[in-house]
């Protein structure tokens, strides 16, 4: 094998799971001799991990892979992910990109990479050199994907389609990899899938029956401080994991983001969301009540087709009830292949602009008022690996606040107890 490592760089665009995969793929080659490229230093290989949940995300993958292209003549360029699997014509027309993985293939870049680009394999992986997920190379919170997959079909989303059916991971998987992040010193990780609140593994583990079940064996089997679950469906949201909540909020984030989509019951059929206005509501008041300072996140889409004056009033109403602290707020488009784009009664563009605003400022505000609570208490915050030009340094608090912190503290994956003296903006 060459003595020079080689230098390999990643880029992800999209959500929590996709960041997992990239940094699994990118641990996958560190045995066969590569580094992670530094910021600002060229790279002999690129990895792209894509999304397509969105047009604007198509966007940026075809922009980011055309300027990867652009500044690297002569490196290797792999393209993966759900662009890959929705575009496959589209994508595989732009020059200069070697490999084309989908979703199915990522797992599979150790064995796939060397039969196209053989003159970056020298020699085999290095038996000594572990391929498990070790770096999380720009963050000091890690994420562990526990599934993939999604067997709920929406009608506005094609997820299913370039993700397949649901696959949940076995629970012993699962715990290894925690183990070896507590050991790497990290404090916190966040559990990512398509479709969480569905995770079941009673095969390899008959009591692993629902997502409560893996995080009691998580809590109880590991020594990670802090455990996150990131988005989870309403309807999911069920007594069991509410009680295993409450009886470790220490440990488990005081922090759910719970989709909403709509208001509107009506709207919600029409998206074929298995939940009405009053589950949503009961669900997310269940949480609260159980821990009554968790932060409660919500996904809206304006502008589905057919919503009238009525049915966003309804999803307005429901932003501004005090159930939630912060809006995800998406501008419906057709996305090809979907049951949505074949529906009739589109909402005109500068409807959808207009409602989008009105959502986004209720944001704003329902933000600052989470924050403004927050001043005189002690929250426990993870600093964020990166500090700003002028050396701020921010972190995340337990319950996803984000804290600006104080210009002496050092950073690090450990956890810091700060008190709160001000709300300004977005911190």
């Amino acid at each position: 094998m060459s003595e020079r490592l080689k230098k390999v760089a990643v880029k992800t665009i999209g959500c929590r799971l996709n960041q997992y995969e990239t940094e699994r793929m990118a641990a996958d080659l560190y045995p066969f001799g590569f580094r992670r490229a530094r910021e600002g230093e060229k790279a002999d290989l690129y990895i792209i991990n894509t999304c397509t949940v969105t047009h604007r995300a198509d966007r940026d993958n075809r922009n980011l892979i055309r300027r990867i292209v652009r500044e690297n003549p002569g490196a290797t360029v792999v393209v993966a992910g759900c662009y890959v699997d929705s575009h496959g014509d589209t994508v595989r027309r732009f020059e200069g990109v070697d490999l084309f993985l989908g979703n199915t293939e990522k797992s599979r870049i150790a064995e796939l990479l060397p039969q196209r680009v053989p003159e970056l394999f020298s020699d085999g992986p290095r038996e000594a050199c572990s391929a498990g997920v070790a770096e999380f190379n720009d963050y000091n919170r890690a994420w562990i994907k526990i599934s993939d997959g999604c067997n709920q079909w929406c009608s506005f989303c094609i997820l299913p389609t370039v993700r397949g059916r649901l696959r949940n991971r076995p629970p012993r998987e699962i715990i290894d990899e925690i183990r070896g992040l507590t050991a790497l010193g990290f404090r916190e990780v966040v559990l990512t899938g398509i479709h969480l609140g569905h995770y079941k593994h009673r095969k390899a583990e008959p009591h692993v029956k629902n997502l409560a079940a893996l995080c009691r064996m998580i809590l109880s089997e590991t020594d990670i401080a802090r455990l996150r679950i990131s988005s989870i469906e309403p309807q999911t949201v069920r007594e069991e994991l509410v009680e295993t909540y409450a009886e470790f909020s220490g440990r488990i984030c005081r922090h759910f983001h719970i989709p909403l989509q709509s208001g509107s019951s009506r709207i919600l059929r029409m998206m074929r969301r298995p939940y009405d206005q009053k589950t949503y509501i009961k669900r997310v008041t269940a949480v609260k009540e159980a821990v009554p300072e968790t932060i409660i996140g919500a996904d809206v889409i304006v502008g589905f087709p057919g919503e009238t004056d009525t049915d966003f009033e309804r999803t307005r109403r429901l932003c501004e009830s005090g159930l939630l602290d912060y809006l995800h707020v998406f501008s419906y488009s057709d996305r090809p292949g979907t049951f949505a784009s074949t529906l009739p009664d589109k909402v005109p563009p500068e409807v959808i602009k207009a409602r989008n605003a009105e959502l986004t400022e209720i944001s704003r505000r329902l933000r600052r008022q989470s924050h403004e609570r927050q001043v005189g208490r002690i929250l426990e915050v993870i600093a964020e690996r990166r500090r700003e030009a002028d050396g701020t340094a921010w972190g995340i608090s337990d319950n996803y606040i984000r804290v600006k912190l104080p210009p002496t503290y050092t950073g690090g994956r450990g956890i810091c107890r700060v008190r709160v003296t001000a709300a300004e903006g977005e911190h």
